[in-house]
C-alpha cells in the first residue's frame, strides 16, 4: 500500500483534490478527523484554540500520535488498494513513522500552494460549507468571523514543521487561483492526475 501525503496549509486545496479523484479509487484519510474526535470526547468545542490544545497534548505523547491512528484506520479498512491519501501530516516525525511502516520508496509527499489570502477566502466557498460538518465547521466560521483565529492555525501547523516538508515535497500543485500565476481547479486537477499516474506505475 503506498502513502501518498498530500501537504498544504488550510485551504491549500489538498483535500478537494484528494476528493475529486474517485474514479482512481485512493481512499482518503485525514488525520484531522482523530483531532477533532479527541476535542469532542473532553466536551470542548471545536475552536482553534481548543484544537491546538488538545492536538499539542497528545503530540507531546508522541509526535505522530494521529498519523499512528491514521495509519492503523488505513490498514485496517483500505489494505487492499493500491494507495491511500494521508492528509493533516504536518512533521518530520509523522513521515518517518510512515516510512518505517510502509517501506520509504511507497510514501510521496505532494505539497499544495496558494496566498494567505486565496486561502482564508476560499473559507466561505459553497463546496467548503457543503463538506465541513460539525466541529469543523465551527473552526471555520470562527476562522471567518476572526482572521486572526485563521492566523493562528497557520502558525500552529507551521510551528509542527509543515513548511519544511512542502520545502522538500516530491511534487507541487500551484492552486492559487486570484494572483499570478493563476490555476484555475480543472488545470490543477489535470495535474495532481497526472502525477498520480507516476505514481501508482512505480
Amino acid at each position: 500500500m503506498k502513502c501518498i501525503i498530500v501537504l498544504g496549509l488550510p485551504l491549500s486545496g489538498k483535500t478537494t483534490h484528494a476528493k475529486a479523484v474517485e474514479d482512481m479509487e485512493i481512499p482518503l484519510v485525514e488525520t484531522g478527523t482523530f483531532v477533532y474526535e479527541a476535542v469532542k470526547e473532553r466536551g470542548l468545542e471545536a475552536v482553534p484554540e481548543n484544537v491546538v490544545k488538545v492536538a499539542s497534548e497528545l503530540k507531546s505523547n508522541s509526535d505522530s500520535y494521529f498519523t499512528e491512528k491514521a495509519y492503523v484506520y488505513a490498514r485496517e479498512n483500505y489494505s487492499s488498494y493500491p494507495a491511500v491519501f494521508f492528509s493533516g501530516i504536518k512533521a518530520q516525525s509523522e513521515v518517518d513513522f510512515l516510512r518505517k511502516e510502509a517501506g520509504h520508496k511507497n510514501v510521496y509527499l505532494i505539497s499544495f500552494h496558494a496566498s494567505v489570502d486565496t486561502r482564508h477566502g476560499r473559507l466561505m466557498n459553497v463546496d467548503r460549507k457543503t463538506e465541513s460538518k460539525g466541529e469543523k465547521a465551527q473552526e471555520d466560521i470562527a476562522m471567518t468571523e476572526d482572521r486572526s483565529r485563521f492566523d493562528l492555525r497557520d502558525e500552529k501547523e507551521l510551528g509542527y514543521g509543515l513548511g519544511k516538508l512542502m520545502s522538500l515535497a516530491d511534487y507541487i500543485v500551484n492552486t492559487e487561483d486570484k494572483l499570478w500565476p493563476y490555476n484555475n481547479f480543472d488545470k490543477t486537477l489535470e495535474d495532481f492526475k497526472i502525477i498520480l499516474s507516476d505514481i501508482i506505475k512505480n
